[in-house]
This record gives C-alpha cells, sequence and structure tokens, in this order.
C-alpha cells in the first residue's frame, strides 16, 4: 500500500495494514512523547495514535487528515497520514536508506517510495513510549 507522509512517498505491507480510516477525534495524552498524538477510539478499541511524520523525523507539510491503522506481532496502532495513493504490487527496495524505519526505497513511476519495516517501526515506537 502507497501513502503519502508529510509530502514524501513510501509503502507499507498490505498484510501489515488493518484499515485506513478518516483521523477523527484524537484525545491528547499528557506527558506523551513528541510523536504519539493521542488515543483514538475506533469501534470500541483505544488505540494509540502516532504522527507518522514525526516518527520519520520529518516536518510537516500539512496536517495528517488519514489514519492507518497497523497491527504487528500482536499490537495495533493508528499512524496519522496524509493519504494513499495506491494499493498495488511495488518492485522490490533496490536502494538502501539510512532510515532505521525503513527496509530500503524503490523507484515507482519515477517516485522514490521509501519502504517501511512496520516490525522496526513498531519495536521504535514501544521503546520510545516505555
Amino acid at each position: 500500500m502507497r501513502l503519502r507522509v508529510a509530502g514524501e512517498s513510501y509503502a507499507v505491507p498490505v498484510e501489515d495494514v488493518l484499515e485506513v480510516a478518516e483521523l477523527g477525534e484524537i484525545a491528547p495524552v499528557p506527558g506523551a512523547h513528541g510523536s504519539v498524538l493521542g488515543v483514538r477510539n475506533l469501534r470500541g478499541e483505544v488505540l494509540p495514535v502516532f504522527d507518522l511524520a514525526a516518527v520519520f523525523g520529518i516536518p510537516l507539510d500539512r496536517p495528517p487528515s488519514r489514519l492507518l491503522v497497523a497491527e504487528h506481532g500482536g499490537k495495533r496502532a493508528g499512524f496519522a497520514i496524509d493519504e494513499v495513493t495506491d494499493v498495488g504490487e511495488l518492485e522490490a527496495p533496490a536502494e538502501e536508506t539510512e532510515s532505521a524505519f525503513l527496509r530500503g526505497a524503490t523507484l515507482d513511476g519515477g517516485v522514490l517510495v521509501g519502504v517501511v519495516d512496520v516490525e522496526r517501526l513498531f519495536s521504535a515506537i514501544e521503546e520510545e513510549n516505555a
């Protein structure tokens, strides 16, 4: 699944994505790390919501409007994103990146797409918020 975060293109393996929804109303969590936007009640389940741009360390170009709900290792979280741009096959990462959150990058229609390592992403947010 290809998506846009702070104007940059990323891809998340569709098998790690449960759904994409409107960002909706988020309740702030006092004292939480800067990447934590808060929590959201999504059909009776309280999800922690993270600003994916803040996790990646990139400045926002506009407020995110969508919520990507992902699951890995039995844990669920919501990630604020700009939009989903495509769902489909993507070439395997051919370029290495310096980001700890990416498996690599690939060109897709002339656009460089960072391929998110969901396991590392969940590990990092868990360590940040322990």
